[in-house]
């Protein structure tokens, strides 16, 4: 049994707050591994989200609520800073660079690699911002592609000195609005947002060891508003993209070929995703149908096409073709 008193202080608190639930997860960094003390997970009661954006933001707030005091009952403690994960179908990247030069030649810190970072993203922030006309956007994550030292590639600055320092960077942004909701949930549950990063590059940390990124590999992450790309190529992730369509999109076809409502087509997809076997249900007038599950499948068949020809060609699109 773990001693949370004698942790407490290392703890880090995980929402992500998905279209059809909410996983939160709490644990501690032991050397290079994430162990996870604590876990719990809460549908949504309505479709409060729809394609990873929130509509309500207060029943999202209930959900978020209800994962953190499951969580609070399971460590007996008090949670308060939460890191999340962003979403969303409006998904903006940009491809920047960055250069910094020395007075006189310079060994390289972490500030120094931290503040040339900030100049890229700052860079990309005025310039997507100057060109949106009225939307506004918000950086929710960045990843360095590569980095320059004196004009030569290097993998790590850190220690080296240096004239000159540069870096090619993707900079993620989503429209201001789609951030505030989500921050605006996380408060009314009575947290505070820690730090924001973006779904893809949550998922290829954990799913892509940087040793595999030599090679040209897609991540695809198919949640159920959403659908979250990743891509890895010479050794760094070298862009990230989004499609409005998942899981929601088999269950809404579901609901229009059994005449049911969005719930029971989502427990009608979850019971035909058997091989064999049949699948029971009242449709809208209150009637019980039973069906092969085969014949749910055939009715999803068209749906799960689409999401795997849009996921086919976002991925050409954003690996060049």
């Amino acid at each position: 049994m773990i001693n949370v008193e004698k942790i407490r202080d290392d703890l880090v608190f995980g929402l992500d707050i998905g279209t059809r639930n909410v996983v939160g997860v709490v644990g501690y960094m032991n050397k290079s591994r994430f162990m996870v003390i604590a876990m719990a997970c809460r549908e949504h009661d309505t479709r409060a989200m729809i394609d990873g954006q929130i509509h309500d933001i207060y029943k999202v707030g209930d959900t978020i609520r209800s994962v953190k005091n499951d969580l609070e009952r399971q460590l007996d403690m008090k949670l308060t800073d939460v890191c999340i994960a962003a979403a969303g179908r409006v998904l903006r990247t940009l491809n920047v660079s960055a250069e910094y030069t020395f007075e006189e030649e310079t060994r390289v810190t972490q500030e120094h690699i931290y503040s040339l970072n900030l100049l890229a993203v700052e860079k990309a922030h005025n310039e997507i911002n100057g060109s949106s006309g009225q939307t506004r956007f918000f950086c929710v994550g960045n990843t360095p592609v590569r980095y320059r030292l004196n004009g030569y590639d290097i993998n790590n600055l850190e220690g080296h000195k240096a004239e000159t320092i540069g870096v090619d960077l993707i900079a993620t942004f989503l429209p201001e609005e789609v951030v505030d909701g989500l921050y605006e949930a996380v408060s009314y549950a009575g947290l505070q947002v820690a730090s924001l990063t973006l779904e893809p590059i949550a998922a290829i940390n954990i799913a892509i060891p940087e040793s595999y990124r030599l090679l040209n590999i897609a991540l695809v992450d198919v949640g159920a508003g959403t659908s979250d790309i990743c891509i890895t190529k010479d050794g760094s992730i070298v862009a990230y993209g989004m499609i409005p369509y998942a899981g929601d999109e088999i269950t809404e076809a579901v609901a229009r070929g059994c005449l049911v409502d969005f719930n029971t087509a989502e427990q009608i997809k979850v019971q035909a995703s058997q091989k064999n076997g049949k699948v029971t249900y009242k449709d809208i007038m209150g009637l019980s149908q039973t069906v092969p599950a085969e014949t749910i499948r055939n009715i999803a068949s068209e749906a799960m096409m689409k999401i795997a020809e849009e996921t086919a060609r976002k991925i050409r699109d954003i690996n060049g073709g």
